[in-house]
């Protein structure tokens, strides 16, 4: 089973050697969040996506390995492919039909097609043309560009037709570790949870420092949702949990000030 997984947008405006750093560096961790599932996993660099290879066929374990890119930062959206040898348009059009034929009876539809190389066609004739065929040959209700109630995406790449199907949404952001490191003071509340997610979500390598107030059942208490964040978000790295025991301190203050 092949996946294309998208970056971040903003990683795309980024210059040639950072955009590459960026690159590198999500799959890496691709490879080490899924290394538990999928030993053999195969992840391919392009210039703005990756190419996800896994001969995983079992359902519950596609399920976790879905669940586990959905939360990797550094993933826009990723979506499985069919991939086929290039032919011409009378041929895109019968791989389109194969797969979409029964999901566009009595709906309306757009094709969407993405083109890299040289071909005698440009995208915008593959979606005519196939969106033509399409609409004829599977009792759809009509071509709606603005809101399809279906849309049928295939990607011309070079020598290669991509058909998509189950696209899955990411949380975007930035691989972990493609910046610097940081410190994340966690009190407990909702407060520094969301912080530490969104630093993260930023590819902070984020470590988690708290000072301990509430005794020990407290400091189990943060424990539990420093580790959730770090299973979640950022279990392709290792990271610090810094206690700091200060009921002393904090006895020492109510006694004397």
């Amino acid at each position: 089973m092949k996946l294309i997984l998208k970056s971040f947008a903003e990683i795309t405006i980024k210059s040639r050697p950072v955009r590459r750093q960026f690159m590198r560096q999500l799959g890496k961790n691709i490879r080490t969040v899924l290394r538990d599932i999928d030993p053999d996993v195969k992840v391919l660099g392009e210039w703005d996506n990756l190419e996800l290879v896994t001969a995983i066929d079992d359902p519950a374990l596609l399920q976790e390995l879905y669940a586990r890119l959905r939360c990797t930062p550094g993933i826009a959206h990723f979506f499985q492919v069919l991939e086929y040898p290039l032919g011409d348009l009378d041929d895109i059009t019968q791989r389109c039909k194969d797969h979409y034929c029964e999901l566009l009876r009595g709906r309306t539809f757009s094709v969407r097609c993405k083109r890299t190389g040289i071909h005698p066609f440009s995208s915008v004739d593959v979606e005519r043309y196939v969106g033509s065929q399409l609409r004829q040959q599977c009792g759809a209700a009509g071509i709606d560009l603005r809101r399809p109630e279906v849309e049928v995406r295939c990607e011309v790449r070079h020598q290669r037709l991509l058909i998509e199907y189950e696209r899955h949404q990411g949380i975007g952001g930035y691989p972990l570790g493609a910046v610097e490191q940081a410190l994340v003071l966690m009190s407990g509340g909702f407060d520094s949870t969301v912080a530490a997610y969104q630093m993260m979500r930023r590819g902070l390598l984020t470590h988690f420092c708290f000072f301990n107030l509430g005794g020990r059942a407290h400091e189990l208490g943060v424990k539990q949702v420093a580790h959730y964040l770090w299973e979640k978000y950022g279990s392709s790295h290792r990271v610090l949990f810094i206690s700091v025991p200060f009921e002393e301190v904090l006895g020492d203050i109510l006694e004397n000030v």
